[in-house]
C-alpha cells in the first residue's frame, strides 16, 4: 500500500511522461497515478483546445 501511494504522489508532482520514463512503467499507467492523485489535465486540455 506504501509504495502505491508513493506512486501517486510522484505522479502528482512530475508529468506522467516523466514517471513512465523514470520508472519503467507504461504512460497509461503513469495517466491513471496522476487521475488517482487528482491532478488530471483533461480539462486543461479541453479548455485549451477551445482557444
Amino acid at each position: 500500500m506504501a509504495r502505491n501511494t508513493a506512486f501517486v504522489e510522484l505522479a502528482s508532482e512530475l508529468p506522467a511522461v516523466m514517471v513512465s520514463r523514470l520508472l519503467g512503467v507504461h504512460q497509461n499507467t503513469a495517466d491513471a497515478w496522476k487521475r488517482v492523485g487528482g491532478q488530471d489535465n483533461a480539462y486543461a486540455a479541453e479548455v485549451a483546445s477551445r482557444l
